[in-house]
């Protein structure tokens, strides 16, 4: 029996003359888990974990030099990679080697990318690769991802979600993985519950996976993040959708460029081994709509799309910033607005770009507040009136009397002869 050491540090190879390699008290699990493909006598191993091994059955062989260290980062996709660049070599010793793997030419087979998320039938995110959404704080990005994974843990794809914005529906019922970096327990506790309420769902689904860990140390992130997914694929046989909200807060400085394409790195694998879509969300440096940081520019290179939440008011929309399986013209700027009553977001029309249809896109969000104030018939005199718009809207005195002014002067409520005001049915047509 011969032993080939490489000095790459990757793979050993083994000829044995048709014999057995493997002594009688060598581990048949791992001689089998680690065998990739027997070509002419042939073997390929990964060293990093075999070449150990087999050096404690076979104390006996001679000549055992300069065995390399054990490199625990070797994945199997490196195994598989460096077996086929060695095959490669042994049935070509002319060729140029390990590059023919990697070759790209008119008639290489390959799958046509399967999209799950669409906007007005425009592919966003397709398996194996990253979607990029990104906004200022506070702009609606969270509450658009939750409407995303409301779609994703649907098995029929029916949801109270958004016009023209389509989840494929997950009727294997794979893994929808969340985890968040920023919220408190509390907070993403309810933003679930929300998530389960748009599916139509009366409890949380076994494969809707939603995390919280941002009391761990920053070097854990994607210790956990990996074990999560292993989980996953092991326990629901794949991954269907992958939220990271936010990603930012897997480094220590967005703005380290080696750190930035490291995570980036880190989750394009993680998207390309499971084939799934990750969409990760980065916070805009403020003022601007520049991502931050170099993490920001590298999310924009890597991703397939980037799309932006920005906020006018209390209305959030949708804008597109850059797309690679689609034209920005054909997606439309798509508006949504908290509803107290329900509990989450829900959508407000098409945002308009002239100064009279985003006037008529203002007045429909303040027609939608109306409604929630003054539905079922309700009466409240001027001062509770202001009481219930701060309520619904979560805004200040002199906002909620600014639109009960609004209502007031576009006829959307009226006063009774007992000083109340209720809302004008003709007003709101």
């Amino acid at each position: 029996m011969q032993l080939f050491l490489f000095n790459n540090n990757s793979s050993l190879v083994i000829s044995t003359g048709g014999r057995n390699p493997f002594p009688s008290k060598f581990p048949k699990q791992i001689s089998q888990s680690f065998l990739l493909r027997n070509d002419s006598n042939v073997i390929v191993y990964s060293k990093c974990v075999l070449f150990h091994t087999f050096c404690t059955f076979t104390k006996n062989i001679n000549n055992m030099k300069d065995v390399p260290p054990l490199n625990p980062k070797i994945t199997l996709k490196d195994i598989q990679e460096d077996a086929m660049r060695h095959l490669y070599k042994l049935r070509d010793p002319d060729t140029h080697d390990a590059c023919e793997v990697y070759r790209i030419t008119d008639d290489t087979p390959l799958p046509e990318p399967v999209p799950v998320i669409t906007i007005n039938d425009e592919i966003i995110s397709t398996e194996g690769n990253l979607t990029t959404i990104s906004g200022a704080s506070k702009s609606g990005k969270s509450a658009f991802t939750s409407i995303l994974l409301a779609g994703a843990i649907s098995t029929d794809g029916l949801i109270d979600g958004l016009e023209f914005v389509n989840v494929q529906a997950n009727a294997s019922k794979k893994a929808v993985i969340h985890i968040d970096t920023e919220q408190a327990k509390h907070k993403h506790k309810n933003n679930l519950r929300s998530v389960i309420k748009r599916a139509n769902m009366a409890k949380c689904p076994d494969y809707f996976s939603s995390y919280n860990i941002r009391q761990l140390e920053v070097a854990q992130y994607t210790e956990i993040t990996t074990q999560i997914c292993e989980r996953a694929m092991r326990k629901f046989g794949g991954i269907h959708l992958m939220v990271i909200d936010g990603i930012a807060d897997f480094i220590k400085d967005v703005n380290d460029a080696e750190q930035s394409t490291t995570i980036v790195k880190y989750f394009e694998e993680l998207a390309i081994k499971y084939q799934t879509p990750i969409i990760v969300i980065v916070h805009t440096n403020p003022g601007t709509d520049k991502e931050r940081g170099h993490l920001g520019s590298q999310c924009q290179r890597k991703c397939e799309s980037l799309l932006m939440v920005k906020t006018e008011g209390n209305i959030s929309f949708i804008e597109p910033k850059l797309l690679r399986m689609a034209g920005k013209a054909n997606i439309p700027a798509i508006q949504f607005m908290y509803d107290k009553a329900k509990g989450y977001h829900v959508g407000c029309g098409i945002r308009s770009v002239s100064v009279e249809d985003k006037n008529t896109t203002r007045l429909n969000g303040i027609k939608i507040i109306c409604e929630q104030v003054f539905g079922g018939q309700t009466s409240l005199s001027y001062h509770n009136a202001i009481d219930e718009i701060m309520l619904k809207t979560d805004r200040g005195v002199a906002k909620a009397k600014e639109l009960f002014k609004e209502m007031r002067v576009h006829e959307m409520i009226t006063q009774g002869i007992d000083k109340y005001w209720r809302i004008n049915l003709t007003g709101m047509v």
